[in-house]
């Protein structure tokens, strides 16, 4: 009885600090889904296709490639809640650019900016959490804050594929014409600044202060090696190619094999959503039980079925699929970003956390581009089985970290 009440105690006894990042994350996230829906499709409707889109998907996680290292060690000097506060503004600023740009070498240029701020703030959110957060909770508040960000696509998702029909309407444009997703994305831009709000203000660094001093295992103060931070993020290089794979051509792939509009992309965007809000809250209690590595480990495997699942022919079964992909990554990489968080001192978790993104945005970088082309030459399916076999050897590797369940420290 009393092994079981703490673990009931951890959603509601949380310190007042970590549900102000809980709710950053749902209103970045929130501007995140409309992006991801909308912005594809505003680059249709200048004239490009599936090889530019990937292109500049390609643009976005290279700027997290080249300036993923500088990035880190800025939050290790900065802090990471200065570094969220200067990632946003940054990024509300290079949409604004980006939303009036239309030739390709700009739309390059400020997605360099966008994806390089998206980074930045993104990063730090996970090292600040980890400070302000005692580890006993950190598995569970890891996995609400992936939640928070990805459950909003819900909502992100379905007022997205509305947003261009409301702003046809006032600006007197065609549904699917520039102007109406001009209009629409300008919601990004909002929501980025609202997404400052509650990361404002005094956000005090007790967690780790508070075990020391009951008593508990210190947190990591020893430096690792280069070798170790290495290791640690080779699982995202994977991660990263699978998800370069699907995701820069997810609403792209609906419409053109089953011949949905805006808005019947958007639900099924908004379905997956849900798998994946859903699957970051199941990480936790699932890992609780088998240990985060091997949970994180089998999570990741999941998603190998769900995205053969996205071959078949019907769209109620790739649907499927692509919500079932949603939720065991979901669930997998909370986990293992705690997992690493545990195993890595406070002065190197954003160097850490950057490597991952780093390694992550290589991947997916590289992945996005060649995609593009495969998805001209040869169609959806063949880049669908090269997402599943690296989340094969993704899961391997994390199953081989050098990193006990026990005792990370």
């Amino acid at each position: 009885m009393s092994a079981v009440a703490p673990k009931r105690r951890l959603l509601i006894r949380l310190d007042p600090p970590v549900w102000r990042i809980l709710l950053h994350s749902l209103l970045f996230g929130l501007a995140l889904s409309v992006a991801d829906l909308l912005f594809n499709f505003y680059l249709v409707s200048l004239g490009y296709d599936a090889a530019v889109a990937g292109l500049l998907s390609t643009v976005a996680r290279a700027a997290g490639m080249i300036m993923g290292l500088p990035i880190g060690l800025l939050i290790d000097r900065l802090g990471p809640q200065r570094a969220i506060l200067i990632g946003l503004v940054v990024y509300a600023l290079g949409w604004i650019a980006l939303l009036f740009s239309s030739a390709l070498g700009a739309l390059i240029t400020w997605q360099f900016v966008v994806g390089a701020a998206y980074l930045l703030a993104a990063t730090a959110v996970t090292p600040l959490l980890t400070t302000i957060t005692p580890d006993a909770q950190r598995a569970t508040v890891f996995g609400m804050n992936a939640s928070a960000t990805l459950m909003i696509g819900l909502l992100g998702s379905v007022v997205g594929g509305l947003l261009p029909g409301l702003a046809a309407s006032f600006a007197q444009v065609a549904p699917q014409s520039t102007e109406a997703y001009r209009i629409a994305l300008g919601s990004v831009v909002a929501l980025s600044i609202v997404a400052l709000l509650p990361v404002l203000g005094a956000l005090p660094a007790l967690a780790e202060a508070r075990e020391g001093a009951a008593g508990m295992a210190a947190p990591v103060t020893r430096r690792l090696r280069k070798a170790h931070l290495v290791r640690f993020a080779l699982p995202a290089l994977l991660l990263g190619i699978g998800g370069g794979c699907i995701l820069p051509f997810q609403n792209l792939f609906f419409r053109q094999t089953f011949g949905m509009d805006d808005a019947a992309v958007g639900f099924t965007l908004a379905l997956a959503a849900v798998g994946s809000g859903v699957g970051a809250l199941l990480g936790a209690p699932l890992t609780a039980r088998i240990g985060l590595k091997r949970g994180a480990a089998l999570l990741r495997l999941g998603a190998v079925p769900a995205m053969l699942l996205m071959l078949t022919p019907f769209v109620w079964s790739a649907t499927l699929g692509f919500f079932l992909r949603g939720l065991f990554i979901a669930a997998s990489y909370p986990m293992n970003d705690a997992l690493v968080m545990r195993a890595t001192p406070a002065v190197q978790r954003g160097a850490a956390m950057s490597l991952m993104a780093v390694f992550w945005s290589g991947g997916w970088a590289a992945s996005a581009a060649l995609a593009g082309w495969a998805k001209v030459q040869f169609g959806y399916g063949p880049i669908f089985i090269v997402a599943a076999v690296t989340y094969v050897a993704s899961a391997i590797l994390i199953f081989t970290l050098p990193i006990s369940d026990e005792d990370a420290r």
